[in-house]
């Protein structure tokens, strides 16, 4: 319990219920969520899904024009081929949006609890896991693919998927992970109990390997032939964000604040460092560089090597992870006036976006 208690104070409001059938359980409050295109950032923060102008910060649309109580926006939007913009809600449903307006299309209105992550969007279908336990599957009309594929635990990971696999890569708060076959719903293969939940979208190499974080404090690396367990890495605490291979390694970070670059064939730690608060979001990999925030409003710069170049306080909360537009590092902080801040590749602020603006 001491453990949910720090969670609940002091990392993401959450909210903690107790059964004496089923025993403890989270239930999420959430945080901004982030995806651009090349000329538009669109950010997700509660009552309102902004569109936001990359050149210079000024809104160009929100959605919906009055706030909601009853729909909240905190999964990174969507974006599709066929030019919608995909937001997911806590209110159960999956909107589609006009990306240049923030005109609706259609909506999804099946699902029988919130959505926690946003959508992965692939030119197959829109795949979103629920609180309810489920995966949905649906076109690109807003119609079910198949039968919604159902875990034991609630779903707030983030899916993923390869170009050379017809298959989702599913994670749940049951401590699995399920390969789903993308056609018809059918499921490949899942591993063994891997020990605790996980809440963060699992990552993939070049080989397919899959990494993924889990609450009983491990990062994990499962072989695309056997499905085993290849190496399990020790955290200091419960590892939330989803690790990030690169290169020979892989980036990952835990509760605790530190952040650790690892071997990606072994999982030996290679470095570490500790520069204040905690991590719930991955990192953003550049050629050279990386990017993360913490729950103390640190903006942290480092090379590959584990050498800090910028340790940036700002005011509130960074839970979002990084997103790269152009030459533009994009940060949405929380308990921050402004809900989108925009530096330049040489840390200089371009601009800021607050939605009295």
């Amino acid at each position: 319990m001491k453990k949910y208690l720090i969670l609940i104070l002091l990392i993401l409001s959450l909210s903690l219920t107790a059964s004496a059938c089923s025993g403890r359980r989270l239930s999420a409050s959430g945080w901004p969520g982030l995806t651009t295109d090349q000329e538009t950032a669109y950010l997700a923060a509660a009552q309102h899904v902004y569109a936001v102008n990359l050149n210079n910060g000024t809104l160009r649309w929100k959605y919906p024009s009055e706030a909601d109580n009853d729909a909240t926006f905190f999964g990174a939007p969507g974006l599709t081929d066929d030019g919608q913009l995909i937001v997911t809600s806590y209110d159960s449903n999956v909107y589609s949006l006009d990306p240049d307006t923030g005109n609706e299309n259609w909506s999804y209105t099946e699902a029988e609890d919130r959505f926690i992550s946003g959508s992965l969007v692939t030119s197959q279908g829109i795949f979103t896991g629920s609180a309810d336990h489920n995966l949905y599957a649906l076109d690109f009309q807003g119609n079910q693919l198949w039968p919604p594929f159902e875990t034991q635990e609630q779903i707030w990971a983030l899916p993923n998927t390869t170009e050379d696999c017809d298959c989702i890569y599913l994670a749940s708060m049951d401590h699995h992970l399920y390969v789903i076959d993308i056609d018809d719903g059918s499921l490949r293969w899942q591993t063994e109990d891997l020990g605790g939940p996980i809440v963060s979208k699992p990552s993939l190499s070049e080989n397919n390997t899959v990494f993924v974080s889990t609450f009983a404090n491990e990062i994990l690396a499962i072989g695309p032939e056997d499905h085993d367990v290849l190496w399990r890495f020790e955290t200091k605490d419960w590892a939330w964000a989803s690790p990030v291979p690169d290169g020979d390694q892989v980036y990952a970070s835990d509760l605790s604040g530190t952040f650790y670059a690892l071997n990606q064939e072994t999982g030996e730690l290679e470095w570490q460092i500790q520069p204040g608060g905690r991590i719930v979001s991955a990192p953003l990999i550049t050629e050279e560089k990386i990017y993360f925030g913490t729950d103390e409003g640190a903006f942290i710069l480092t090379s590959k090597d584990g050498t800090i170049q910028r340790n940036q306080t700002l005011e509130g909360k960074l839970y979002t992870s990084p997103v790269h537009a152009g030459d533009l590092i994009l940060i949405a902080p929380t308990d921050n006036e402004s809900l989108l801040i925009a530096y330049g590749e040489d840390g200089v602020k371009r601009w800021d976006f607050s939605p009295s603006e």
